[in-house]
């Protein structure tokens, strides 16, 4: 059954076509129209938050997400939204407490949806920002359990390995990901550069044959 025209459904439906056709201020208007006629939709405040979080509005995107989230509390994507505003401030304000509400927020999503894998990696890329380096690895080994493997995900395995001290797990976590896509190789070159673990490449195809080579 089509939405009735200038319902909060059909506001809804017309801005993702916006979103869709790569429109996001259109959308945006659509979002703001449809909460101002109507009763608040979660729906439309999710969205709406999605997009003041791409155009840099954290403020009204934290705002759009709580609201929606109280409307809907186990809403899992709705859950994931509310952890990536939280990262995203987090980064912007170097803020611990909102880095902390991140990981509340995606511990809380990939609880109502286990199977979520990208709630799992956000999860995961939270807890490294607070130095929970056994929650982060955790996670990560949940997304690389879930799905085919990835090598940003084994990058991304590889530095929180590497942060830990664990420089023969994380050497391998490399060699995987550089084994499933050699484009990382510019990213764990300047990992393994970014601190002392014991082990100098300067030599950089040195390093790739090492990659290449390591045990899975």
């Amino acid at each position: 059954m089509n939405p009735k025209p200038g319902s909060a459904e059909h506001c809804l439906a017309l801005a993702i076509q916006h979103v869709n056709a790569g429109q996001p201020e259109r959308a945006k208007l659509l979002c703001e129209h449809a909460l101002a006629a109507h009763p608040p939709d979660p729906a439309v405040l999710q969205l709406l938050a999605v997009l003041c979080l791409k155009e840099g509005d954290l403020a009204r995107a934290r705002l759009s997400i709580a609201h929606s989230l109280a409307l809907r509390p186990d809403h899992a994507p709705s859950r994931l939204v509310a952890g990536d505003v939280a990262h995203a401030l987090g980064l912007a304000l170097a803020a611990n407490d909102d880095a902390f509400e991140a990981a509340q927020e995606l511990s809380q999503a990939v609880a109502f949806a286990p199977m979520k894998v990208d709630a799992w990696f956000a999860l995961a890329l939270a807890r490294h920002d607070l130095r929970d380096l056994a929650g982060a690895e955790a996670a990560l080994r949940r997304v690389l359990a879930l799905g085919p493997p990835r090598a940003k995900v084994e990058v991304n395995l590889g530095i929180v390995l590497q942060d830990a001290g664990r420089i023969d797990e994380a050497m391998r976590a490399y060699g995987r990901a550089y084994r499933l896509n050699d484009a990382t190789f510019g990213r764990i070159a300047h990992a393994l550069a970014t601190a002392n673990v014991g082990r100098l490449w300067v030599d950089l195809d040195a390093l790739r044959d090492n990659l290449r080579d390591l045990p899975p």
